[in-house]
């Protein structure tokens, strides 16, 4: 588990208008995920997941065209899709939506402790 995947995080994601958390629901279960950011300066897709019986019948590349038709209501250019680089069969499904790698920018991360997140509030 990732130091974001907790309630706390998926809330604020929900509540943030600069963001959009769509959840496909099949027989009262949700079958897919994908998160959209849009910082003000690139929209950003993060955490797609359908579940493994409903691969490969279109429910990853409907949930991508939808986050990118919320986007361009918010006025997007840019798309980013971040993947992780240990899920092998992510950069042919971004690459078959539209998404080639960018071999020109790598990405760097740091993760802030709970003890040093400030909250308004």
């Amino acid at each position: 588990m990732h130091p974001t995947d907790d309630v706390e995080q998926v809330r604020r994601v929900v509540v943030n208008p600069a963001s959009v958390l769509l959840l496909a629901e099949a027989e009262n279960e949700i079958v897919g995920t994908l998160l959209g950011t849009f910082d003000g300066w690139r929209g950003n897709m993060y955490r797609l997941a359908v579940h493994p019986s409903r691969r490969r019948q279109g429910l990853g590349r409907e949930l991508v065209r939808q986050v990118e038709a919320v986007f361009a209501t918010w006025g997007v250019s840019r798309i980013t899709a971040l993947i992780e680089v240990d899920r092998p069969w992510a950069g042919p499904f971004w690459a078959a939506v539209g998404y080639p790698r960018d071999e020109h920018v790598g990405r760097h991360v740091g993760t802030l402790q709970r003890s040093q997140v400030t909250r308004e509030g």
